[in-house]
């Protein structure tokens, strides 16, 4: 649009302006013609009335209109785009919400662009720690109502907050939220907390990288091969365990079985119970409890180590301090097994690895003492070392007295254990040269010796309700 500032002078003498108004009404620009020699020409004010009779009653700039009128009629050039009006934007109300602290934006409920995890070392998982702050209070802000250039008012609205409330083990102080325990941060349904147990609803793998949390951990799926599970509680999986290496500090319970490959390790401060564990190492606290089997494994226990009525042991090594109960020992033509029970062996460890502290030492200290040309220093030296190995020597002899403390454990077989079998109790040891059936092998004193008695009908099913 455009109006001639002059209606008795042809348009190509009289200076004009041309008003664009923008769709949304918040801007007004104009362009500025000036006169031909003897045209008329236009004044602030009249560009003022122009817009005015275009409507635009508000935001017009009289100062900008003035610097561009000057430019058009001094140098007599057009201006053109010259923003001769500007609406004022509403600002949106904003309530009061709780912000996240910075690491905590990325969780999949707080931030919609987070990153899909693929590597093993790395978990979408947050840990906090007690205490730690997690989100701070934003005030409301009212906001402001805004007005357009034709005078008309804009509503201010209210900005879309995605808003999140404190829900478990979280506590608000002076504005902040803290975490009132260890464990997972989370947000579901809108409701933070802090979970003291990390339920994984899949499997452990590419998807969740290695775990490692203070609380129980609850696996709904599997552990793939070559992830690691570490838990300050308990571990409780639904399905099969791939063992690459799991720790925990409370139980393990696998409703699937435990599989391993290499240098698979399990070691819990609890009890272990699982369906069958193939090719690990098994070390607990606690009893081990499998329903089927337990094949060419390494089994270490400070309890019993109990296959049921039914279980069948094949190969590996057993170190049960409680005893064994199994349905079956050995298989025809598989490697024989190696049973140890009434045995601590983690004062076994200890030992063993303080005697070959001990046999290091003897070998520094005979060089020593065989010098030909020895020094002030090296008789100092000896000396030294002699203390140490004295002082050694002494809690080897001390752990050797706690080696086996149970001459009760007994070994129990309701099925056949095949010959070859290994037997120790205690420092006692047998070879089976032949194969039996439903017998147990007990510490004898007369001896002493290990000897066997037969089950009568009645210890089968005492064994078998015990199971």
């Amino acid at each position: 649009m455009h109006r001639n500032m002059s209606s008795n002078i042809s348009e190509n003498k009289n200076g004009y302006v041309k008003i664009h108004i923008s769709e949304d009404k918040m801007t007004a620009e104009v362009e500025l013609y000036p006169p031909g020699e003897g045209g008329s020409s236009f004044t602030t004010n009249s560009v003022e009335a122009d817009l005015n009779a275009e409507g635009v009653i508000f935001g017009v700039d009289k100062k900008g209109l003035e610097i561009g009128i000057l430019r058009c009629l001094t140098e007599s050039i057009a201006v053109k785009g010259l923003v001769a009006a500007r609406g004022l934007k509403a600002v949106k109300a904003v309530p009061s919400y709780w912000h996240l602290k910075k690491r905590l934006l990325s969780l999949p409920e707080a931030d919609l662009n987070s990153p899909n995890v693929d590597y093993r070392e790395t978990n979408p998982f947050f840990l906090v720690k007690k205490g730690e702050a997690l989100a701070k209070r934003v005030p409301e802000n009212p906001g402001s109502a805004g007005k357009n250039i034709l005078g008309e008012v804009l509503p201010a609205g209210v900005k879309d907050i995605r808003q999140f409330s404190p829900g478990e083990n979280i506590i608000e102080k002076e504005g902040t939220l803290y975490a009132a325990s260890l464990g997972r941060f989370e947000i579901r349904e809108k409701v933070m907390s802090v979970n003291e147990t990390l339920e994984i609803a899949g499997n452990v793998d590419y998807s969740t990288g290695h775990i490692a949390f203070p609380g129980d951990v609850i696996i709904h799926g599997s552990v793939c091969d070559g992830f690691r599970v570490a838990a300050g509680k308990s571990i409780f999986v639904k399905q099969t365990m791939d063992v690459s290496q799991v720790l925990s500090h409370g139980d393990l319970v696998v409703e699937g079985g435990i599989k391993g490959r290499g240098e698979a390790l399990v070691r819990v401060s609890g009890r272990i119970n699982a369906k069958f564990i193939e090719n690990a190492t098994v070390e607990a606290h606690g009893g081990i409890r499998i329903e089927k089997s337990g094949i060419h494994s390494k089994f270490f226990s400070l309890d019993l180590i109990d296959l049921g009525e039914a279980g069948v042991l094949v190969g590996g090594e057993v170190w049960a301090l409680g005893g064994v109960k199994a349905g079956s020992i050995g298989r025809p033509g598989s490697p024989s097994c190696n049973l140890r029970v009434g045995c601590d062996y983690l004062v076994e460890r200890k030992y063993k690895g303080l005697q070959e502290h001990i046999d290091r030492l003897e070998t520094k200290l005979d060089k020593l003492r065989n010098r030909s040309n020895l020094k002030p220093g090296h008789q100092e030296m000896i000396r030294q070392v002699e203390e140490v190995l004295e002082k050694m020597t002494k809690s080897s002899k001390e752990l050797l007295d706690k080696r086996y403390p149970n001459q009760g454990a007994v070994v129990t077989v309701i099925g056949k254990i095949t010959e070859g079998t290994e037997i120790h109790i205690c420092e006692l040891s047998m070879h089976l040269s032949s194969p039996m059936e439903a017998v147990t092998f007990f510490y004898d004193e007369e001896g002493p010796r290990i000897s066997t008695r037969s089950l009568t009908a009645a210890d089968k099913k005492t064994v078998e309700a015990a199971g």
